[in-house]
């Protein structure tokens, strides 16, 4: 055999002998490199998740940071209205606060609010919110205090007809109107006079009269009756508060309003 000769077969022979081996290494470090993009793009993807986690928490801070701004703006709007309801009186100091407990049940008929003494609150301290009168104090502690609201058995508010102011009577829980049907979560009172003309629609605010300053809201008339027999003319009223429902507070005290 020729060197040329030999030379080419001992050319095919390597090349045939390590063409497998060349296969498998060059498939080994196919799969390290498969391996490795795999492990860097899981990396990529985890970094991404970590980045939109931090962004998704970020997002929820600006929605809580910003239901917070409009709670705050509304509790604003609400103490500005309580506000204008005394804008006639020497109001001197008043305290805005929130309710912390209220009785069982539906309806807040009384209720704990979080500020004492020690915040200035008086005993027969007027408790309003941005809606209108809803109570007055009863027991002050040192850090909170009890109020009983308008619909309370207990209570008992003089009002006028904001149309006609000399068209007066009272507010009192107690009574009982048998032809007043469903009255849970309304008012009820009577007028002072059975002639007075009243109907439904009508405007009630305070009076004046007793501990309550004038000119506050109270609520509108919803039905109005009249008992031939005592001679007395029965109103079922609408608060403008709802009961069911008091959070944020104004607590003005009685002799800084009188």
């Amino acid at each position: 055999m020729s060197g040329n000769k030999a030379a080419k077969l001992m050319s095919s022979v390597g090349i045939e002998a390590f063409s497998p081996l060349e296969k498998a290494t060059g498939g080994f470090f196919s799969g390290i490199r498969t391996n490795a993009n795999g492990i860097f793009s899981y990396g990529k993807n985890m970094k991404e998740l970590e980045r939109l986690k931090k962004e998704n928490q970020e997002l929820k801070k600006q929605v809580i940071e910003l239901d917070l701004s409009q709670e705050e703006l509304r509790e604003l709007v609400d103490l500005k209205r309580s506000l204008n309801y005394v804008q006639n009186v020497p109001v001197k100091k008043y305290v805005s606060t929130k309710v912390i407990a209220k009785n069982d049940g539906n309806m807040y008929e009384s209720f704990t609010i979080d500020a004492g003494s020690n915040d200035g609150i008086e005993n027969e301290s007027i408790v309003l919110t941005g809606d209108g009168l809803a109570g007055i104090v009863y027991e002050v502690s040192k850090n909170y205090s009890k109020a009983i609201s308008i619909i309370n058995y207990k209570s008992a508010v003089s009002f006028k007809v904001l149309r006609k102011s000399d068209y007066m009577g009272v507010i009192r829980k107690n009574i009982t109107v048998d032809s007043f049907e469903d009255s849970e979560g309304f008012l009820v009172g009577y007028m002072f006079d059975m002639d007075y003309d009243v109907s439904p629609g009508d405007i009630l605010v305070t009076s004046g009269l007793g501990m309550y300053t004038e000119g506050i809201p109270i609520g509108e008339i919803q039905q109005v009756e009249e008992d031939k027999k005592s001679l007395v003319k029965n109103v079922k009223v609408k608060s403008y508060v709802d009961f069911k429902n008091i959070d944020k507070v104004m607590v003005i005290s009685p002799e800084r309003i009188r």
